[in-house]
């Protein structure tokens, strides 16, 4: 009798126990206001200083409002180059995808980081309808003059939207340059005629030593010497820095996926001729196979065909499917021959 009665008593003391976490019944997670859908750039790998095009899809959740920006917040080595433009698109159940292209500019040769959007978002009102509106349209936002002593919008919510990375290319006029396009002029052309003898004298012996040099570094070519980093050592340099960054395990593997094939097609472009980076990544891979034979490539091609559909797809693999594709390109470049 007394084991039933503490047998009982256990039981209503475990009853009015917190349950363990598994045992409790998730709640429905919310989704966010709005989201980034997909993103790209175009050209995919601008030169510094070149104005080009940042495509991205917004998916604005069932319900909301959401005032989309003009031009985007600026990042470190890209900034906004001017207004962009939106439109509809199609998307899943009562959501609403948003297609907006904004002008951006690269300031500094690498990986970079691309602007973010700064979207203002609300619940819709009864009658409204949901969806995107410009955000010039919006009164009383936090920074904007309100009408005469009306407060800001009730439930205005800020959100900014990282869009991604880039790979910016130095500029093609600055590698490809030598000097028979340099050509020094009169002394009277740059200093309006007031050179002294000495100072003359002084800037011809400095162009001769000069022209010395460059004789000398030419003679010197077929021994092996090269002005710079190889091609291929600055290729895996680049490809180590990619990996440090973390990309591909904080959610940001279409970024990492475009730096990565961004290096290859780079170093194909400096070491082949045929390899230029306007080819299409088969056009690329097919290229390849030709120099390389079939065998060598069809690794790296399974990792550029996971990165096209990482990039324009919705395939969004694990980190170590991400680290191991990266893997593949790197062991590729480090592979070739000597002298790369």
């Amino acid at each position: 009798m007394r084991t039933r009665a503490a047998f009982a008593a256990a039981l209503a003391v475990a009853s009015f126990l917190p349950r363990p976490a598994a045992a409790r019944q998730a709640a429905p997670a919310t989704p966010p206001p709005v989201r980034l859908v997909a993103f790209t750039n175009e050209p995919r790998e601008p030169e510094i200083g070149e104005v080009f095009a940042l495509n991205v899809t917004l998916r604005i959740a069932p319900g909301v409002v959401a005032f989309l920006p003009d031009t985007l917040l600026p990042a470190r080595d890209a900034v906004s180059a001017g207004s962009g433009r939106w439109e509809l698109g199609i998307a899943p159940g009562d959501s609403v995808d948003v297609r907006a292209t904004y002008p951006v500019l690269g300031l500094d040769p690498g990986g970079a980081q691309l602007p973010s959007l700064e979207v203002w978002t609300r619940p819709v009102a009864p009658g409204e309808q949901p969806g995107p509106r410009a955000l010039a349209s919006l009164a009383g936002r936090p920074g904007a003059a309100s009408p005469a002593g009306e407060p800001p919008a009730p439930g205005l919510e800020r959100t900014v939207i990282p869009t991604g990375g880039v790979l910016i290319m130095p500029l093609r006029a600055m590698i490809e340059a030598d000097d028979g396009g340099l050509r020094p002029r009169p002394p009277a052309d740059v200093g309006g005629g007031l050179w002294s003898a000495w100072l003359a004298g002084a800037v011809a012996l400095l162009l001769a030593g000069a022209a010395a040099l460059l004789w000398l570094l030419r003679g010197r070519g077929s021994s092996g010497l090269i002005l710079g980093p190889p091609p291929r050592k600055e290729a895996l340099s680049e490809l180590d820095r990619i990996r440090t960054l973390g990309w591909h395990t904080n959610g940001r593997v279409v970024e990492f996926y475009d730096a990565t094939t961004g290096v290859l097609r780079r170093f194909a472009d400096l070491t082949e001729e045929e390899c230029g980076r306007y080819l299409t990544s088969t056009e690329l891979l097919g290229r390849l196979e030709e120099l390389w034979g079939s065998g060598r490539v069809t690794e790296l091609r399974h990792a550029v065909g996971s990165a096209e559909r990482v990039k324009f797809g919705f395939d969004r693999p694990e980190a170590e499917a991400a680290e191991s594709d990266w893997a593949t390109v790197r062991a590729w470049i480090e592979g070739l021959p000597e002298g790369r």
